[in-house]
């Protein structure tokens, strides 16, 4: 068994990047997060992963001395179920170098898109998925990296990535659990998933789905924020106030279950700081 992150005191809000203008240096954009009583950062490999694992040490000492907990997205440019093998076999590679960077700046949690159906059945996708993360899990396991591999809810319907596949993606692999983005939930289902009911029931899969052992309500990590869709799903993000997600019902929600881990916001990068502070305003933290 791998010793792997544990479980979290309470959840923690934080930013997708650094809140500040492209080119802010990383200290900065922590400084920044700390006067807003933020604790968590999702380092955003949009197109490659910039860091070195020396870079990275220092990043997580910086995040360390400000309170903040790293998560890290992957690269955007993954499909392990791609029908080219080098586009499969470099979305393994770029995992395995997130996680590894993540790693060496003592980070918790590598995100990243899993998969498009490419109108294939469902299960065939499932199959290749599940051979993308037992070789990632092989090479990890021999670098001695435990971080925690999320997959990602995805917005819309032609990708790879609903509650069920999640949870039994986490069921199969030892260091695998979901990213819930809940925005993204409301997308796919073209605007359902915006009641306390329904967002009990995520939390209740969850729960029973996910083996008790690793305490999935106790080590989530969430991504919310306002969004646009349409009957195809996700078309983009937006500010809350400009959203019709029920982001106060769903922070009581998941007040009431005791969740804790992290929320990261990814709204738009002029609003993300003001939308934090609703969330936290909403939840009762400020």
């Amino acid at each position: 068994m791998m010793k792997l992150p544990g479980t979290f005191d309470r959840l923690h809000f934080g930013t997708a990047g650094v809140p500040a203008d492209e080119g802010t240096p990383l200290a900065e954009g922590l400084e920044l997060l700390r006067r807003h009583h933020l604790t968590a950062l999702e380092l955003e490999f949009v197109q490659r992963v910039y860091m070195n694992d020396e870079e990275a040490r220092e990043a997580g000492a910086m995040a360390r001395e400000r309170g903040v907990l790293l998560s890290a997205h992957a690269p955007y440019y993954i499909n392990l179920a791609s029908l080219e093998r080098p586009k499969y076999h470099a979305s393994v590679s770029r995992i395995v170098k997130t996680a590894q960077v993540l790693h060496a700046a003592g980070g918790h949690s590598v995100v990243f898109h899993a998969a498009f159906y490419q109108e294939r059945k469902p299960g065939k996708v499932y199959k290749q998925v599940a051979a993308g993360l037992a070789e990632i899990e092989e090479a990890l396991r021999k670098k001695d990296v435990a971080v925690w591999l999320r997959p990602e809810l995805t917005g819309k319907p032609t990708q790879f990535g609903d509650v069920s596949e999640l949870t039994r993606l986490s069921r199969e692999f030892e260091t695998v659990l979901p990213c819930i983005d809940f925005s993204h939930l409301h997308a796919r289902t073209a605007g359902e998933y915006n009641t306390e009911r329904e967002w009990d029931e995520v939390m209740q899969q969850l729960a029973a789905e996910i083996p008790a052992e690793k305490q999935p309500l106790k080590r989530m990590h969430i991504h919310l924020s306002g969004i646009a869709y349409g009957p195809k799903g996700e078309r983009n993000h937006l500010p809350l106030a400009e959203s019709d997600l029920n982001y106060a019902a769903l922070l009581a929600v998941l007040k009431r279950h005791g969740v804790c881990g992290t929320v990261i916001c990814e709204g738009p990068h002029e609003t993300v700081l003001d939308d934090l502070a609703l969330m936290r305003k909403a939840y009762g933290e400020d």
